[in-house]
This record gives structure tokens, C-alpha cells and sequence, in this order.
């Protein structure tokens, strides 16, 4: 099970003034969306639709895809561990630094499991065969790639985690090339701001979407998670992510924090990335300072000296390049 997750406040009883340790958009729940959903609260007294048919529906008019193509899950999560149990014959390959619960699942299924680098994938030479994951753009990093040759490899089964695309323009995404050895995973929880409602995709060729469906529990996917999904589908304008705008503030603050620090911050194709540090900062930013970071500790090839942060309101990153600089001129 998930251990040392971004957005992990209810671990401590400290007062947090900034979380910058999740990678969702900043800001507040959409009014519409907030509206709506209380609007709903009492359906919570019914059961939601088994397999979420009627978001499902909408999904797939959303990405474009048939609805015999679609998976609707209890975030990306879910569809990671659905996938390491329908296809635990195989031998599972991992682009890391990666996502703990890739490593997670396939080890809950008794997956054999082999890493390669992420900037491998750079390179086009990729797996013959076995469960291939990777994350595009990437966690932790935030790098993206282009990619055009999964085709080239059929025997192989390619899981694209691309839960933060909307955030990477420098992405390709793999549901507009991907044949039918690719199953590509998307979320509404970064770019929607409801991480705490769960709500994830799984979409594929429809041999491999109906295996994962086999083995699915029923009611995985709540009413209120299901109602979120729909509205926001039915209101896409009010939840594009202002790239522009995000690109420039991160561009600015890794400047920023480069200046105060004198520390390696990473480049990034997104607005979270990655600050080499002297020593483990997470709980001397949280005790001292208020304020909340994702430590690398639980990313395959990394470790505590790493932070991973994400760009939030220019108030709260001036907060956190203030106490890195602090901690800089310290020596700490």
C-alpha cells in the first residue's frame, strides 16, 4: 500500500500554510462544480450505476473513443492495480523514477519486475515484450516524450499513465497513435482540483478493456465522483488549464529558487519538478515553516535530498523561496 504520497497533511497535526506537494492546479473547487455537487449530496442514499455507465458514456465522447473502449475507475490508482491483476502472466517492466504503484500492483500480483531508465524511452528501443509502464509526461520529473513506435512492438503491453497530459503540451498523447497493445490511462484529479473524489480512466483496444472489465468490482466509482465526471465533461471550457500563464509562473519561480538556493532545480515539461537538496527538507519545511513538499524517498533511483514541488499561487511559492533561501544561507 501507498506510503510518503504528496498531499499527506492528514498525517501531521501542524497548521499548513502552502501544500506544494501534489501536482493538482492550484486553486479553488470550481464554483459550478461545488454548486452542483451539493445539489446531488442527497443521492448519496441510492447506489451509484455498477460501472459508472452514464460517465463512461460521456468519457468516451470526451477522449473520442467507443464505449466498449472505456474503463471508468476509482482514479488512475484503481487502474493500475486492475491492470497487474488481469495480465499477472506477464513480466512487468517500469520506467523509473516512477510512480510507487506501478511497483505496488505488480508486486500484490506476483509480477516478476525489471526497471530501465525513463530517459530510455528517449531513445525509441524499447521493451519486446512483457507489461510495459510508463508515465507521459513523467512523476516525478516532469519530463514528456513523444511517442511513435509502440506499434513496433506487439508483443509487448504498453500501460501510458498520462494523468498530468493536460499539463504538458511537449506530450503526444498515445490514445490518438496508440494500437492495440496500449492501454492509456487519464484523470480528471490534477487538472479538476477533486483528487479527493477519485476519478480515473482506462482506455484501450476493446479485447484488452473487456479482460480488465472482467475482473472489476461493481459500485467502485461513487455517485458524487460520478456526478463531478459529468459535469465537468458537460462544461469543458470552465476547466482548461491556463498553460500559458502556468508555464510562465513555473519558468519564473524555478528562476527564482535558483537564485535563492543555489540548488539544482530540475527542468521540467510541466509545473512540478524536482530540487536537489543538501539534506531531507520535508519535515524541517513543515515544522519551521508551515509549509508541505512531496520527499522523493519512495521513487525508484531517488531519496530524501530530492524534493518534488509544484507551482502554486505566486504568494505561496514566494513562501517556499524564502525558506529554501533561509535554509541555503544556514547550510542546511
Amino acid at each position: 500500500m501507498i506510503n510518503g504520497h504528496g498531499d499527506d497533511a492528514w498525517n501531521y497535526n501542524i497548521p499548513i500554510k502552502a501544500d506544494f506537494s501534489s501536482n493538482v492546479l492550484y486553486g479553488p473547487l470550481d464554483a459550478g462544480l461545488l454548486d452542483h455537487l451539493r445539489n446531488k449530496l442527497a443521492d448519496v442514499t441510492h447506489y451509484p450505476e455498477t460501472g459508472a455507465q452514464s460517465l463512461q458514456t460521456a468519457a468516451a465522447k470526451a477522449y473520442d473513443v467507443d464505449e466498449d473502449r472505456i474503463v471508468v475507475t476509482n482514479g488512475v490508482t484503481e487502474a493500475i492495480y486492475l491492470i497487474a491483476q488481469t495480465f499477472r502472466d506477464r513480466e512487468a517492466v517500469i520506467y523509473t523514477p516512477a510512480f510507487a504503484e506501478y511497483q505496488d500492483a505488480c508486486a500484490a500480483h506476483g509480477l516478476k519486475i525489471t526497471f530501465r531508465k525513463w530517459e530510455d524511452l528517449r531513445t525509441a528501443n524499447l521493451p519486446k515484450n512483457g507489461l510495459v509502464f510508463l508515465c507521459n509526461p513523467n512523476n516525478p520529473t516532469g519530463w514528456a516524450v513523444t511517442l511513435g513506435a509502440l506499434r513496433e512492438y506487439p508483443d509487448a503491453l504498453f500501460v501510458v499513465d498520462e494523468s498530468y497530459i493536460e499539463f504538458a503540451p511537449a506530450a503526444t498523447s498515445a490514445l490518438r497513435h496508440g494500437p492495440g497493445n496500449v492501454l492509456v490511462l487519464r484523470s480528471l484529479t490534477k487538472s479538476c482540483r477533486i483528487p479527493g473524489l477519485r476519478v480515473g480512466f482506462m482506455i484501450g483496444a476493446q479485447p484488452l478493456i473487456t479482460q480488465v472489465r472482467n475482473g472489476k468490482m461493481p459500485w467502485s466509482v461513487n455517485r458524487l465522483a460520478i456526478e463531478a465526471g459529468l459535469y465537468i465533461f458537460s462544461h469543458p471550457e470552465d476547466f482548461k488549464v491556463p498553460m500559458e500563464r502556468l508555464r510562465a509562473e513555473t519558468k519564473a519561480w524555478q528562476e527564482e529558487l535558483r537564485a535563492a538556493t543555489g540548488w539544482k532545480v530540475w527542468d521540467t515539461d510541466t509545473h512540478y519538478f524536482l530540487i536537489e537538496t543538501p539534506a531531507p527538507m520535508k519535515m524541517k519545511l513543515l515544522q519551521e515553516y508551515g509549509l508541505l513538499v512531496r520527499d522523493a524517498s519512495n521513487f525508484q533511483d531517488l531519496g530524501p535530498n530530492l524534493i518534488r514541488v509544484a507551482c502554486g499561487s505566486p504568494e505561496h511559492n514566494r513562501l517556499l523561496t524564502e525558506a529554501l533561501g533561509e535554509c541555503a544561507k544556514a547550510g542546511r
